[in-house]
């Protein structure tokens, strides 16, 4: 008898049904209160926000417009007390914080929270608000400040586990009453199931089904009764099949052995009546064209018409050769259209088995073989002969030929080396002349910083000697005073020669791989050109809040920020920006250090984005077109970083990704 897995069941699948559909209620409901409950407690916050802000800026505001920050700072304290205020800061008309409660110092400002969701678990749930803080018109600074939304997410997953836990126990207990129910609907089908199968394994006297007034009851009834309809049937037609095969046993016998000879030859046989032009076939002909016999046409036209047009007249003319008594047999291979449109080689075979007194044919019979994976094979055969030979020639031509490529080859590899050679030879060359370009560019650069550097202290020497020189005109030079204005001479002179030894030391270039604090390095680099920045109104900002030590080569690494300051300058110039500023920023980013140099330049077109570190190419008009590839190649070849470029607010920044100290493999 045949198993039954329990999801082949009407019960299975019914409580699997049943089961799908709770679920997805169920979860529909759970999904809906969590949105309903997220909906209310969110404009709760919000609300709690909106009211808060009027309170503390009420509070805050004399004491802002007195610049009492003391009282600022009280006010903070005890409104930080509220529970749910995790930080308040008020910052004044410069951005600086000038009263804090709840955040660390020198910790940066969180942004006005813009979207409301508590469903972010890698972070602390927090809705951020700043508002402005203004009186009679004045803005005096900013009131920031930080709702704390832990209750609120502490409430949605509290109300998520007890809505999946009481689903869980809904769907358990559903689905036990889904089976008891299952079980009572079908308690008859697996008796009425096998009794079935019983009957279709020959047993027409199966078990006797239930009866009831109910479907199932109904259904064990009708069962019954076409059990003896079945078998009160069966019994008459076994008697009626007894009475005729008594009469028919001699016969069916001796037609049996004729069939077992033909079928055990698994040949067709065919039987052709020349006189009416009529043949018989066996089933085994048929078959072997995908007919069955019904479908035959019984005529010595049909079989015409199935023998392939290019073989057909070979077939007649050795069949006629035949019939005329010049052969003793017929036998033919050509080929015959089987149903499917394909078509079967077969092996005829035939002989003439009655005359008539002048010797004419009158009967004849043969048999027909299925010969197509014989010939198939031999066509098969053929093929992968030719295409032996094919690929015999081929093999030999590709010998020639290879052995034509190794002479040129060969002929070829007694100057392949001496061009190699020629050719990185002309790379190194190209390299040391960018390497010279960009260093005489930046030396360019220093010189004018030197002169801005120079100017102040010059100055003042002129005026040390004017004043020797109006003090001799005026007979006031005493040698007290000579002596105090060649010190202060000195002094002046002893800062120009350091200066000197500054940018000196700045381009001696690194011989080896060290760590260096690079926060150092950057305030170095700005202040040998802040000097000349300032007289073009651009300030410099430094934002490192903490120092990092990379390893590399601190030189160059000074020489690729000078590059960056000094094509920020240039972007900010001919921009016209009035008041230029450039930001130097020092972070850690995926455990490197990095360095961001951005300005308020106007940024780089979209469309040479892509070219801009690539030798020679530059956007300005005076523009060498190496100093970017060459801080490129510093950064990736020497230093094991990389250099990134992208339009930021309204300027272009660039930042140096380099290994932290340490982390080099």
């Amino acid at each position: 008898m045949k198993n039954f897995t329990f999801l082949h069941t009407v019960r299975g699948r019914l409580l699997l049904l049943a089961i799908g559909i709770e679920v997805l209620m169920l979860s529909a409901m759970v999904a809906n209160s969590i949105r309903l409950q997220h909906q209310a407690m969110t404009s709760q916050a919000r609300w709690q926000a909106a009211q808060m802000a009027p309170v503390l800026i009420a509070a805050i505001k004399a004491p802002m417009a007195q610049q009492d920050y003391a009282t600022v700072q009280a006010v903070l304290d005890e409104s930080r007390a509220t529970d749910g205020v995790d930080y308040v800061v008020v910052t004044d008309m410069g951005d600086r914080q000038v009263a804090s409660s709840g955040l660390e110092a020198g910790q940066p400002l969180p942004a006005p929270s813009t979207t409301f969701s508590i469903f972010n678990r890698m972070n602390k749930p927090q809705y951020s608000v700043a508002v402005n803080i203004s009186q009679s018109g004045q803005h005096l600074g900013m009131l920031h400040f930080g709702m704390d939304l832990s209750n609120i997410a502490s409430a949605r997953s509290a109300l998520l586990t007890q809505g999946v836990g009481i689903a869980l126990l809904e769907i358990a207990l559903s689905s036990i009453l889904l089976f008891l129910i299952g079980i009572w609907l079908t308690r008859h089908l697996t008796t009425l199931t096998e009794a079935s199968l019983e009957v279709a394994a020959g047993n027409l006297i199966p078990q006797r089904m239930k009866e009831g007034n109910d479907d199932v009851g109904q259904l064990g009834a009708a069962f019954n009764t076409m059990s003896r309809a079945i078998a009160e049937r069966i019994n008459e037609l076994t008697s009626a099949k007894e009475a005729a095969e008594a009469s028919e046993k001699a016969k069916l016998e001796s037609e049996e052995r004729l069939k077992l000879v033909l079928d055990g030859s698994n040949d067709g046989i065919w039987d052709w009546n020349i006189q009416s032009g009529s043949i018989e076939i066996n089933r085994r002909w048929a078959e072997m064209l995908g007919y069955a016999p019904e479908e035959i046409d019984r005529s010595i036209h049909t079989w015409s018409d199935l023998v392939h047009p290019d073989d057909l007249p070979g077939v007649q003319k050795a069949l006629d050769a035949h019939l005329a008594g010049s052969t003793p047999l017929y036998e033919t291979e050509h080929r015959v259209r089987a149903k499917n449109g394909s078509w079967v080689w077969i092996l005829d075979r035939g002989k003439v088995v009655a005359r008539d007194e002048q010797g004419g044919p009158l009967r004849a019979a043969g048999t027909h073989t299925d010969i197509t994976p014989r010939k198939l094979a031999e066509e098969l055969l053929h093929k992968q002969a030719e295409q032996l030979e094919l690929e015999v020639a081929d093999r030999q031509r590709a010998q020639e030929s290879l052995a034509l490529k190794q002479m040129q080859l060969e002929n070829s590899n007694s100057s392949l080396q001496q061009r190699i050679n020629e050719a990185i030879t002309e790379l190194r060359q190209k390299d040391q002349v960018m390497i010279s370009q960009s260093r005489q560019a930046a030396m360019g650069e220093m010189i004018g910083n030197i002169a801005h550097q120079w100017r102040q202290p010059l100055n003042a020497l002129a005026m040390v000697f004017g004043n020797i020189s109006s003090a001799h005109q005026c007979n006031e030079l005493t040698a007290e005073y000579l002596e105090k204005t060649v010190e202060n001479g000195n002094r002046l002179i002893q800062k120009m020669s350091t200066t000197i030894n500054d940018f000196r030391n700045f381009f001696h270039p690194d011989k080896e791989m060290k760590a260096f604090p690079v926060r150092e390095q950057l305030r170095h680099a700005i202040a040998l050109v802040e000097v000349g920045f300032t007289s073009q109104n651009i300030t410099i900002r430094l934002d490192a809040p903490e120092e990092l030590m990379l390893t590399g080569f601190p030189n160059e690494y000074s020489q690729v920020l000078l590059i960056l300051l000094s094509n920020a300058r240039d972007a900010i110039n001919e921009s016209g920006v009035a008041a230029g500023i450039i930001t130097v920023r020092l972070f850690k980013r995926d455990g490197q250090g990095c360095t961001a140099v951005s300005d308020n330049g106007g940024g780089i077109p979209a469309d040479v984005m892509d070219k801009i570190f690539e030798p020679y190419f530059s956007t300005k008009q005076m523009g060498t077109g190496i100093g970017l590839y060459m801080s490129k190649m510093i950064i990736e070849r020497s230093m094991n970083g990389t250099i990134e470029a992208h339009n930021s607010g309204g300027g272009a920044e660039f930042i140096i990704v380099t290994p932290l100290d340490g982390a080099v493999s």
